[in-house]
């Protein structure tokens, strides 16, 4: 698709039976917003593709630092409104830590702009890089996977020398107002330094009656719904993501 600033691929992934309706989930892949591509999370899609019953359109978006914020949120919301505009079944967004953050992003403006969106799949999302201390970043900070060293390497990347991080474009957490939006379904690991902001991200959202599911994996590290191969609880989290995402995502609902 051809995006603001050029070019993007995107990687099309569909169930065995399929209607003319059937539902679009349109995945922003984690990264740190630095690196990550299609091939990285080709395993999560082709997961939530069989596990939803719906299709799933990958996106592989400009990565910072080459391409700073809002770069990537930019990307993400055209290619969402492209995926409006190619197919009619019901639409929604999805994402894994910093792709996470982009699906939250790209909610957030549909609400504004009216485009309606039927769920959003938010999996340990990014929403708060304003603060880098609560608890789970404490107990976490030496990893397992994701340190704190390496969010503070992330955020300094995304961000424009002066930016500050608690713009609520960065840090969805520290929006005014979350209601509104598409049903969410939040994924959360426990040994993982965005543990505590995700809860906190998931507590607005159901205070706002925008929560649709909370699904928490015990014992488990960042990243873990991105490796089904290796880890069993990450094709468990598939398997629940896709029944909490298919009412969702049924045409006739």
């Amino acid at each position: 698709l051809n995006g603001p600033g050029g070019w993007l691929r995107a990687r099309e992934y569909v169930p065995p039976d399929t209607t003319d309706d059937l539902g679009t989930l349109v995945y922003f892949h984690g990264g740190g917003w630095v690196m990550g591509n299609l091939d990285t999370h080709d395993a999560l899609c082709r997961g939530l593709t069989n596990a939803a019953g719906v299709r799933v359109v990958a996106i592989e978006y400009r990565l910072a630092p080459e391409h700073p914020h809002p770069a990537a949120i930019e990307d993400a919301w055209a290619a969402t409104a492209w995926a409006r505009e190619r197919w009619k079944g019901p639409l929604a967004v999805g994402g894994d830590s910093a792709g996470g953050h982009l699906a939250i992003t790209v909610a957030a403006t549909a609400k504004t702009r009216g485009l309606s969106l039927a769920a959003q799949v938010l999996i340990y999302p990014v929403t708060d890089l304003s603060n880098l201390d609560t608890e789970s970043y404490e107990t976490f900070a030496e990893g397992y996977w994701l340190t704190r060293d390496a969010m503070v390497w992330f955020r300094d990347h995304l961000l424009p020398e002066g930016h500050p991080p608690t713009d609520p474009m960065v840090s969805p957490l520290l929006r005014p107002d979350v209601s509104g939006m598409a049903p969410a379904i939040v994924v959360l690991a426990e040994c993982d330094v965005l543990r505590d902001e995700g809860y906190a991200y998931a507590r607005r959202l159901e205070a706002a009656g925008g929560l649709s599911a909370c699904l928490e994996f015990s014992g488990v590290i960042h990243g873990f719904v991105a490796m089904p191969q290796a880890i069993a609880e990450g094709r468990r989290a598939l398997e629940q993501i896709g029944q909490a995402l298919a009412p969702l995502m049924d045409p006739s609902s």
